[in-house]
């Protein structure tokens, strides 16, 4: 892997699709040229320290193992450390700021830069290292912070342009001492201890801090450490716990016991800071880029933005009133995935709800995982952003949690479905709805049980954009077969359908219900993905027969009279199922629309099911953009993706940016400002929707280009089957696309017109393909090939009809008029029976705006939904149509 490494600010451009370029990559990911666009957070003052200064303004850095929130200040610099393992906790823990994550350190480097002048302070995405620089009494001084994964530290190079001008003072602090947290600082040559415990759990805890000056004197005092006259100084940072991922921290009941037998962290930390101590700043600087790098670099966006003149603070508080700013639209999409790089690292515990930064005693929501979306939007960028490796954190704490999960199986299996219980204990695992790293609380009432199969959703992601079989062999098949043995045991039959009693939809008012759609769509993806798998494997399990029986009865879609997905099967109209006592109120521009979840993140919903595909997006007009709440506004991006449509898509990305993002591009959840990570990774995955899908396994290329991005480039999006992604378009319209093939395998790719593109090799070579109709074709793929598509033909959508209305409707036909498309030599009518996935013809050739059907079965049939396209002249068909839905009379 070829690794560019740089000591100052980086540059990052658009594509460059020389054949150089896209032969150094290999399968394990190609490494991008950025080129000269910088993507950076920058400003011209400190962030203010306060509460509100860190959730909007502070710069966030992490490695996994810590969180660091820099303030840049020139009398006193503040840097704010979070180690996710530090928790707190309590009997009664309820309300919105409530006993968790707890703030692990305070650290000051005290300057007494007063008057200052030419100040800027940075965050450069393309290196992943922060700086601060300003003149004082005609000194320029400059600060460079990093958080390196491989060196487990924080790492701060303080520098001067005149020698001996380099002074300071280290002053860390424990936050918070006295309310269940103990704990004292102490210094000793050139390294600060602080240590203590925190009381609930018997967590201890410790950080050191040390102090490498080049150059003059240095003295310890009172928990500090001074440096006067030096030339330049290195201070590194490092933390832990006692914590360890082991099933004993889940299965303990006594909360003081978890962590019984565990070694106290000073050995560990200590050989952090000793590692660390024993290089150069030059070679941890280069340890950290070849580490960051290698993922960040994977992928690039180019929208045509351009670097502004002005702070990023200001940047962000222009784009809600003027012209939506392109680079803007650029750096929160790779903002997203330097937070998941930051805060999700194989060995550490994942991103919460505040990724890993935390400054409070009581976070929101304690700082927990809520596995109804927020965990599962965390993950959704590491898949499609060509970060997959990321996903490991999550994976090994699942190993941990699992254990619990799998007593809890059981005991839901005994209560609810007692026929099926395996006595030997052998009743696979629950999904919860909450974690910590210390509990898993058993069912609630907030979200349905198909929150595990929904965990095991992101296993099979895992492997369908790898394709790395022994990682399904030995990771993913196990989870998701042993959650579709729980399922298989949980559903009962009722109705002809295999149905979740009890079931909720994720924060509905309406609870413990039956079949709720959140439940049955998820419980129907896994089922299918382990059968999908054991074929892979060539498995034969003694259950798969048992969910192959399963699969048809699990019943995931039910379409509503309005022409919805439901959300609970007892719908007819949009929400108006008032529950089993007939007194609660389904809020229909709720936060969660989690009907739709078989449409994203599942696999379910896709172009094989269009009449399911219309019910999204009907679904989606009728949930309004009424809801201001970040993630929400960040899913939505990727749910109007999923039905193609870009502008809508597109309309969120611009609320969510103008509405919720802060000056340092932090989510804020809901006002206050309140900081919640999840819709930051959602933003980036629900871009990436935009611009490149695979779920139903056939690569599209801009299949959701909304018409503001005119012309643009991408290198490196990730698809299902490891096919890496590049496309470059101009005038809303595909130029180039390249495919590198970094498993092998069959490419179905589709884009409008695709087979008259000129389609070659790398090296120029004629590619051989199979077309399929005009839009798509298939090629068998080799390993570490790289698939060129030029020369591909102008496309122009036909307009669409819309307002299909029913103007009569007797027993036997049926009187249809729509308003006609510009576009239409003729239209084609198509109807869907009740459930059905997919449309039939039922008429062709339509002449005019009106026709009547006629039709045997009508007399007959409850419910239908009818569609009405456009045909041009030239053949092809409207993607879109206009639908009506209709009931017997």
């Amino acid at each position: 892997m070829k690794t560019v490494l740089a000591m100052s600010a980086l540059a990052w451009v658009g594509m460059n699709f020389s054949p150089e370029a896209s032969a150094a990559g290999e399968e394990s990911g190609a490494s991008v040229d950025q080129g000269s666009k910088a993507m950076r957070l920058w400003y011209d003052k400190p962030a203010p320290d306060s509460d509100l200064g860190w959730a909007n303004r502070s710069i966030p850095m992490g490695n996994g193992y810590m969180g660091a929130n820099v303030f840049g200040g020139t009398k006193s610099d503040r840097i704010q450390i979070t180690e996710n393992s530090l928790y707190d906790w309590a009997d009664k823990n309820s309300g919105f700021k409530r006993r968790g994550l707890n703030n692990f350190a305070e650290v000051y480097i005290d300057f007494g830069h007063n008057k200052t002048s030419k100040y800027l302070q940075e965050l450069d995405l393309n290196d992943g290292v922060a700086r601060v620089k300003y003149e004082h009494d005609g000194v320029e001084y400059s600060r460079e912070y990093l958080t390196s994964y491989p060196d487990k530290v924080m790492a701060i190079h303080l520098g001067a342009s005149k020698p001996g001008e380099v002074s300071f003072t280290l002053r860390p602090t424990i936050p918070f001492i006295g309310d269940g947290k103990t704990g004292s600082v102490s210094a000793e040559g050139d390294t600060v201890t602080l240590s203590g415990v925190m009381t609930y759990f018997n967590i201890q805890f410790e950080g050191q801090f040390k102090v490498i000056p080049k150059g003059g004197t240095m003295k310890t005092s009172d928990g500090t450490v001074s440096v006067s006259g030096a030339d330049s100084a290195l201070i590194l940072m490092a933390v832990g716990t006692n914590y360890q991922f082991d099933p004993q921290v889940f299965l303990t009941a006594n909360p003081a016991d978890k962590l019984k037998g565990f070694p106290h962290p000073h050995a560990k930390v200590s050989g952090f800071i000793a590692a660390a101590a024993a290089k150069s700043y030059d070679q941890l600087l280069a340890n950290h880029q070849a580490d960051y790098k290698e993922l960040f670099d994977r992928l690039s966006l180019d929208l045509g933005g351009t670097e502004p003149k002005i702070t990023t603070d200001k940047l962000v508080d222009a784009y809600p009133g003027g012209a939506s700013d392109r680079y803007l639209e650029e750096l929160a999409f790779q903002f997203g995935r330097y937070m998941l790089i930051c805060s999700s690292r194989a060995g550490t515990l994942p991103p919460h709800l505040q990724g890993i930064w935390n400054v409070y005693p009581r976070p929101p929501w304690s700082s927990q995982y809520l596995h109804d979306t927020n965990v599962q939007m965390a993950y959704a960028p590491a898949f499609c952003a060509n970060l997959p490796e990321l996903f490991e954190s999550y994976a090994g704490f699942f190993k941990v949690f699992v254990h619990q999960q799998r007593d809890y199986a059981t005991r839901y299996i005994k209560q609810y479905n007692p026929s099926q219980l395996d006595p030997n204990g052998d009743n696979g695992w629950s999904g919860p709805f909450w974690t910590n790293p210390y509990n898993v609380q058993g069912r609630s009432p907030v979200a349905g049980f198909g929150t595990g199969s929904w965990i095991a959703q992101m296993f099979w992601d895992y492997y369908d954009y790898t394709r790395d079989e022994t990682l399904l062999k030995d990771t993913v098949y196990p989870v998701m077969y042993e959650q579709a043995n729980f399922v298989s045991r949980f559903v009962q039959e009722i109705d002809g359908a295999l149905l979740a009693k009890p079931s909720s939809s994720p924060e509905q008012k309406i609870r413990d219900t039956v079949g709720t759609t959140f439940d049955q769509q998820m419980f129907y993806e896994n089922h299918h993905n382990t059968l999908t798998a054991a074929k892979i494997l060539g498995r034969s399990d003694s259950r798969l027969r048992l969910y192959e029986k399963q699969l048809p009865l699990l019943d995931p879609v039910q379409i509503g009279k309005s022409g919805q997905i439901k959300e609970f099967r007892q719908e007819g109209f949009y929400c108006d199922y008032k529950g089993p006592k007939g007194k609660s109120v389904i809020d229909p521009h709720h936060r969660h629309t989690s009907m739709l979840l078989g449409s994203y993140p599942g696999q379910l919903i896709n172009d094989s099911t269009p009449a399911w595909l219309d019910a999204v997006k009907k679904t989606l007009t009728l949930r309004t953009r009424k809801s201001h709440i970040g993630w929400a506004r960040a899913e939505r991006i990727a749910f109007w993706a999923r039905v193609h449509d870009g502008d809508e898509a597109y309309l969120f990305y611009q609320d969510l940016l103008g509405g919720n993002y802060l000056h340092n591009l932090f989510n804020d959840h809901r006002g206050g400002p309140l900081f919640q990570a999840d819709a930051n990774y959602g933003a980036t995955a629900g871009v990436a929707e935009m611009l490149l899908q695979s779920q139903d396994h056939v690569v599209a290329p801009l299949a959701a280009l909304p018409a503001a991005w005119t012309e643009g480039s991408y290198q490196g999006i990730l698809a299902r089957g490891n096919f890496e992604v590049s496309a470059q378009w101009s005038k809303g319209q595909a130029d180039k696309f390249e495919v590198l093939s970094k498993v092998g395998g069959t490419l179905e790719l589709r884009y409008p017109n695709i087979t008259k593109a000129a389609i070659k090799s790398l090296e120029g070579q004629t590619v051989e393909f199979v077309a399929k109709g005009s839009d798509q074709v298939s090629i068998q793929t080799t390993k570490g090939q790289t698939y060129v598509f030029t020369g591909i033909p102008a496309f122009t959508p036909v307009a669409a009809p819309s307002e299909l209305k029913i103007d009569k409707d007797t027993k036997g036909e049926v009187e249809l008029s729509w308003t006609a498309s510009a576009d239409a030599a003729s239209y084609k009518l198509y109807r869907a029976v009740g459930n059905a996935p997919a449309y039939e013809s039922v008429a062709a050739d339509i002449k005019g705006t009106g026709f009547v059907y006629k039709a045997a079965d009508l007399k007959q049939t409850g419910q239908m939904t009818l569609k009405i396209t456009a045909v041009r002249a030239d053949g092809r068909e409207s993607r879109e149509g206009a639908t009506v839905v209709r009931l017997l009379p």
